[in-house]
């Protein structure tokens, strides 16, 4: 379990903004295949760019924001997604208070991901195959015991477990991506 209040938030690479990183994963250590955080979007500023990534943001703050994508400008609300280039030039302004945004970032070529929303009610179990985190965005989950509340994540790497509260969540799959094997590695 990852408490948002307990991960330090960082700057971001070009210094627009801070970060908390959530998860990181990949086929080596030293590759992050993909990463997982949130950002906080106080004021006008420009995205870092990560060449070779694609990116999927959900806004889970309270507030709308305007992003601007290569010249063309989306206004998102709370759950809204979109996915993007990591070598896109990218603006960011919050339409009224500073706000928050799920990032999902995996490296093309390596890893596919995406975000599903979903309303959890009562008990659900949640394991290996419904993705590798859960992200409480509204509501309250408990897990073994613990209580999850906004931006807490439970990552799904192990035994299922059994999730009960009623909280809106963001589901991450990760899929890595296995090379094509060449015709003369089938004729080895």
């Amino acid at each position: 379990m990852i408490r948002v209040s307990e991960v330090t938030p960082t700057a971001w690479r070009n210094g627009g903004g801070v970060t908390r990183r959530i998860a990181t994963g990949g086929v080596e250590p030293t590759d992050a295949g993909w990463t997982l955080s949130l950002a906080d979007i106080e004021t006008r500023c420009q995205f870092s760019t990560f060449p070779g990534l694609v990116r999927t943001a959900v806004v889970v703050g309270d507030d709308p924001v305007d992003l601007t994508i290569d010249g063309f400008t989306r206004t998102l609300a709370l759950l809204d997604r979109i996915t993007f280039s990591g070598e896109a030039e990218v603006h960011a302004e919050p339409t009224r208070r500073a706000t928050r945004l799920l990032n999902l970032m995996t490296r093309r070529g390596s890893h596919e991901g995406t975000l599903s929303l979903r309303h959890l009610r009562g008990t659900h179990p949640l394991g290996p195959d419904d993705g590798v985190a859960c992200v409480v965005l509204a509501g309250t989950l408990t897990v073994a015991g613990a209580r999850l509340r906004r931006w807490d994540t439970i990552l799904l790497d192990g035994a299922p477990i059994e999730a009960a509260g009623a909280a809106t969540v963001a589901i991450v799959r990760i899929r890595p991506i296995t090379a094509p094997s060449t015709e003369e590695d089938t004729l080895s």
